[in-house]
């Protein structure tokens, strides 16, 4: 029955090319996504790795999945289900026992590359029609979009900045680096939900925040210091916010603190700041700034707001501890 099963996906993905608008107009794709989480939920990733189709099935997947993530004006939902698809079976790779390749290494950068290049494509199209609706202001369905993120990132490079003078141009560059900050705030939120305990983890997280704090250094002052009444800016400083809320939650409250001893190490040895009270001193200064400059923007202004009712607990209770 595993056998058929396959071997019919495969059939069924060669057959249904996503890059075909046809097969969209007529939920043929949305079908074999159904289908392929189907097989996903009732079968152990152990016995998909030992199926005799397997190589060529996940390598279908895979072409079905950048084909879709290429094609993101058609591709609606189908996409985040595929996405889903492959964070369960990175999930499932903790309880496989098979000397059979698994392949997800020659594939999941692959995935991953493919999400964040369609996104960037997109903006480009979003940025001339403006009627359309800008998905980093649906914060709901952007982190739907995101959940899965944290389970394929095995790494995530941060992205420079461009100096440049041309605001579309920069608008352009401010909304990808909110889209990467919106990223990094989802890999730091497994850890407060899922409650992990891993000191690699922790290093990780350390890197893609100092990016991220070494950003609004550069995001603040300059040239893009004066933007602060751009749409672009402000979706950039409400994904820092999103940020800061994340890293709070695991790496600054009175619990977390006393289990991030190789964060706080590694972000000394990158930026200086070996302790939650110089971090607090970091988001502070973030705040100060907001409050400063968004004066005409309510949304900014209360979230900036709320966090520092946050900050003034978590402050407290740093206080407290030393």
């Amino acid at each position: 029955m595993l056998f058929t099963k396959l071997a019919s996906i495969t059939f069924l993905i060669n057959l249904l090319s996503p890059s075909t608008t046809e097969v969209k107009r007529n939920g043929g794709e949305d079908l074999l996504v159904l289908t392929l989480l189907k097989l996903q939920t009732v079968l152990l990733l152990s016995e998909l790795v030992n199926n005799e189709y397997y190589s060529d099935w996940i390598r279908l997947v895979a072409e079905f999945t950048l084909k879709s993530l290429q094609s993101w004006q058609w591709a609606g939902t189908s996409v985040y289900y595929l996405l889903g698809l492959w964070s369960r079976m990175v999930t499932s790779l903790r309880y496989l026992k098979s000397e059979s390749p698994d392949l997800l290494n020659d594939y999941v950068p692959m995935i991953i590359e493919g999400f964040i290049s369609s996104r960037f494509e997109s903006l480009q199209s979003e940025l001339l029609d403006e009627l359309s609706e800008n998905p980093l202001d649906n914060v709901e369905l952007l982190q739907d979009q995101l959940d899965f993120f944290p389970h394929l990132c095995g790494f995530q490079e941060g992205a420079g900045l461009q100096v440049c003078s041309d605001n579309k141009e920069l608008s352009i560059i401010e909304a990808k680096l909110a889209w990467i900050v919106h990223i990094v705030a989802a890999i730091l939120k497994i850890k407060h939900i899922g409650g992990l305990k891993n000191e690699s983890q922790e290093v990780f997280d350390a890197e893609l925040s100092a990016r991220i704090l070494q950003l609004i250094n550069v995001t603040d002052s300059g040239l893009h210091g004066q933007r602060y009444g751009e749409f672009s800016k402000q979706r950039l400083d409400l994904a820092i916010l999103t940020f800061f809320e994340h890293f709070r939650k695991s790496y600054v409250g009175d619990q977390a603190v006393h289990s991030a001893k190789m964060l706080y190490s590694r972000l000394s040895e990158l930026l200086g700041i070996h302790d939650n009270m110089l971090l607090l001193n970091a988001i502070v200064r973030k705040i100060a700034t907001n409050l400063k400059s968004y004066k005409e923007s309510e949304e900014l202004i209360n979230r900036t707001l709320s966090l520092f009712l946050d900050m003034i607990y978590d402050w407290k209770a740093a206080s407290e501890v030393g």
